[in-house]
């Protein structure tokens, strides 16, 4: 088992600490830019990827398995974040493991991804199926969070502020928007309000408080 840490020095220091030695670390990276170089060199069967890495950590996880296809990537997160994990898998990842990781826990991990094992927390499971069953077409695909989305699009509503009521990153506002145009079958964001759905808006009217 070869292993890529893509992740701030100190983290890396500590991961290394914890495998003690159960796996070759081949290379180490601190940005998106760097660790893609490193998989394409060299060809790692496993990366553990933070997800404050610096530069775009979608992006790096989609180049990462881009460059070395074998490579399995988990995604070392700060926080259970449902919107995040699907972007996560979408860009390529096997895995997302929030919170602190003691070496125990650690080695599970690592352990599973060598076995070709998706290793996502049981308590984000059925939200992440939930999430992927929505993939078709038309209002009743969305998704509970799609819908809330443009339901706050119909109001007015900008990225930003739709994040900060949402407590996501403007990127996954984006990105459920981009998922309501393909859904709903409209050229872009502005059309979307011309067809919403009625039931939009009950959706977001249940899902967050307006001020």
């Amino acid at each position: 088992m070869r292993l890529l840490i893509a992740d701030r020095a100190p983290t890396r220091v500590g991961i290394r600490m914890a495998l003690n030695g159960s796996v070759e670390v081949c290379a180490e990276a601190d940005d998106a830019e760097h660790a893609i170089r490193a998989a394409k060199r060299e060809q790692p069967d496993l990366c553990l990827i933070s997800d404050h890495i610096a530069g775009d950590g979608l992006a790096a996880i989609r180049g990462v398995t881009r460059a070395a296809p074998g490579c399995a990537v988990v995604v070392l997160a700060q926080a259970h974040d449902a919107d995040y994990l699907l972007e996560c898998v979408r860009a390529g990842a096997v895995g997302y493991v929030p919170g602190a990781l003691d070496a125990e826990r650690l080695n599970r991990v690592v352990k599973a991804a060598a076995n070709n094992e998706a290793v996502v927390p049981r308590s984000m499971v059925l939200e992440l199926v939930l999430e992927l069953r929505g993939g078709g077409t038309g209002a009743d695909a969305l998704t509970s969070r799609e819908s809330q989305v443009l339901g706050m699009l119909r109001r007015g509503h900008r990225t930003s502020e739709i994040a900060d009521r949402l407590a996501i990153a403007p990127v996954t506002v984006r990105r459920h928007i981009s998922e309501l145009v393909r859904k709903l079958g409209v050229e872009n964001r502005a059309a979307l309000t011309a067809v919403a759905p009625p039931a939009a808006d009950r959706a977001a009217d249940g899902g967050v408080q307006e001020t």
